[in-house]
């Protein structure tokens, strides 16, 4: 089942369809103008979009290379303090999983469907 376009939105592809005819016939020279002005427009658009986009990736990369740097020379510095070394390593506790056995060894019998 294919939807059928809105009316309005039909209505200005034909309005575009037969305006672009028209300057073609009547005035090529400036449809390429036109389109070229348009072209050149959309390329300083994008290449603002981009530039922009470059600085926020920029400045948010610089931001996590100072965040990781922060964190591994806290890391590597010498202390001056001797840390005196736990003699006792506290006991891990068992955890309270226990495995089911199931019928593993036992073959389907198909033929019992």
């Amino acid at each position: 089942m294919r939807r059928r376009p809105f009316p309005l939105i039909t209505l200005l592809i034909v309005f575009a369809i037969v305006g672009f005819s028209y300057r073609l016939w009547n005035d090529p020279m400036q449809l390429l103008k036109q389109v070229f002005l348009i072209g050149l427009v959309a390329a300083v658009f994008y290449g603002i979009y981009k530039w922009i986009q470059r600085q926020n990736f920029s400045r948010s990369y610089q931001k996590a290379v100072k965040q990781s740097k922060k964190l591994h020379h806290q890391k590597t510095k010498p202390t001056s303090k001797k840390q005196p070394r736990p003699t006792a390593l506290k006991k891990k506790h068992a955890t309270h999983l226990t495995v089911i056995e199931g019928k593993k060894g036992k073959k389907k019998n198909r033929a019992s469907f």
